[in-house]
């Protein structure tokens, strides 16, 4: 066979491989949409809503049942003191910090990792920011 028609047909295969992985990645219509309340039930049930961001941007406004834990303190190497298979949600300004600390909890063994994104998502869901 040609060598670049191999390469192609690789390539495809690879290109094809990837959306089928991407595919897999998003929530089947058969699962249930995550809203705020069902979080605030999971958090009433054990479940922990984190915040990430930092004590400051936590006072400016939160969401109801978050507690503040920093990105800062889990690179420091401070984990949750709580049950490695305990759902937790994260959520931070815009997504990049509470998608660092979803990586730094699963690498730490816990099972059950969220990743919210940023606010707007998670006022999107249905979540409403409240100032202490």
């Amino acid at each position: 066979m040609n060598k670049k028609l191999v390469i192609g047909l690789v390539i495809v295969l690879l290109a094809f491989g990837g959306l089928v992985i991407l595919g897999k990645a998003q929530p089947s219509d058969n699962q249930p949409k995550l809203t705020f309340t069902s979080i605030t039930q999971d958090v009433s049930k054990g479940a922990v809503l984190y915040d990430v961001r930092t004590p400051d941007e936590y006072k400016e406004g939160h969401f109801t049942g978050s507690v503040n834990f920093p990105l800062q303190t889990l690179q420091q190497g401070t984990m949750p003191t709580i049950s490695k298979t305990a759902k937790i949600y994260l959520y931070c300004n815009s997504g990049s910090r509470s998608s660092q600390a979803a990586v730094l909890l699963k690498d730490a063994g816990y099972k059950n990792v969220t990743d919210l994104q940023g606010l707007s998502n998670v006022q999107a869901m249905g979540g409403k920011l409240v100032t202490e």
